[in-house]
């Protein structure tokens, strides 16, 4: 099999696929993140298997649902990976980083994974790859023809030469001199992925905070809400939620009153000092919303008295308020706490 070999053509052809053509789902932008994530590694190989590649999918998409809390889409189109997914991780939140996950639940990962190289690809992968030849007017028989990416062996059926079927026990051939290309350029390309990513899931989100880091899987702002204490002391002795004395020398937690999962970020104006059954309790659930309407209270009669909290409470923006995004939370289904000493 012959393959590409200018880097224009790469560059002009895996463009035109995230930008152009059906967007009935992610998985193009899914298999195009995976290619540059897998092509970045140092020792990657030519011959990737399906199961490699429903394994990124999992990753990206058990983020995107368990953690983030993205809608895909409207509710009666689903995903069939989000579908797959569900069915194993049916608890509303999960404060474990996908790594712990993967070490704590790996029966229930192991069988994600199987079904996603069962179900996922038989649309995706032929799709993908037909999509960049026929950017340059390219059919599978042409003599001239040639491969853009990968090369990969399928079955027509259905009477339809874009309804394809793929072995799930197989894989790809990647095009070395397009894994090379992807390699050199992966930043560019990795933001256009996400870009086009967001377009596709932004009116089903609207408002959600660092939507871009969310949907590339990139870190988020920093958890380390310890250091904000010192700040907080001066304007609370009593837990926030259950009104106990925080005793000098007992352990007292800083909380995130508006889940870190929502908010992507440790400011400020978000937390507050809680003893450590509240904050355990609570964890990374909604609060009820008089816990809101006291946090927005608290921030209005101190923000004259800490120019840090001056400073974070710029950060929501005028358009937003903390009621608002508490609303979207809610409606983006990050679980409820029913309040101090009562199980949800």
């Amino acid at each position: 099999m012959e393959f590409e070999t200018n880097a224009g053509s790469l560059r002009d052809s895996f463009i035109s696929i995230i930008t152009r053509g059906t967007k009935n789902n992610t998985y193009k932008f899914a298999l195009a993140r995976f290619l540059l994530d897998y092509c970045r590694k140092p020792d990657s190989e030519c011959d990737v298997r399906y199961a490699n590649i429903a394994e990124s999918f999992f990753d990206y998409y058990w983020m995107q649902e368990c953690k983030s809390r993205l809608q895909q889409g409207p509710a009666n189109q689903v995903p069939k990976v989000i579908q797959i997914i569900r069915e194993k991780f049916t608890h509303q939140y999960y404060p474990q980083s996908l790594d712990k996950i993967k070490r704590e639940e790996h029966p229930a990962v192991d069988a994600c994974i199987k079904k996603i190289t069962q179900k996922c690809f038989d649309d995706v992968v032929p799709r993908f790859e037909d999509d960049a030849e026929h950017y340059f007017g390219r059919q599978r028989d042409d003599p001239s023809h040639r491969r853009i990416f990968f090369d990969y062996i399928a079955i027509e059926y259905r009477d339809s030469a874009r309804n394809k079927k793929i072995d799930p026990g197989g894989g790809i051939t990647l095009n070395p001199h397009a894994m090379a290309f992807l390699r050199e350029n992966y930043e560019p390309l990795f933001r256009s992925v996400v870009l086009e990513w967001i377009k596709f899931l932004e009116k089903r989100n609207f408002g959600i905070p660092r939507l871009a880091e969310k949907i590339g899987g990139r870190a988020l702002g920093p958890r380390d809400q310890a250091r904000f204490k010192k700040y907080l002391e001066p304007f609370a002795d009593k837990c926030f939620y259950c009104d106990a004395e925080l005793e000098p020398g007992k352990c007292t937690h800083v909380d995130h009153v508006l889940p870190y999962d929502y908010v992507g970020d440790t400011d400020l104006w978000n937390l507050v000092l809680a003893c450590q059954r509240c904050n355990c309790e609570k964890s990374g659930s909604l609060p009820p919303k008089q816990y809101v309407i006291r946090l927005k209270e608290r921030n209005s009669r101190y923000r004259g008295q800490s120019r840090s909290l001056e400073t974070s409470l710029g950060t929501l923006g005028d358009e937003y308020d903390i009621e608002w995004h508490y609303a979207n939370a809610y409606k983006h289904g990050y679980p409820p706490w029913s309040g101090p000493g009562r199980q949800s």
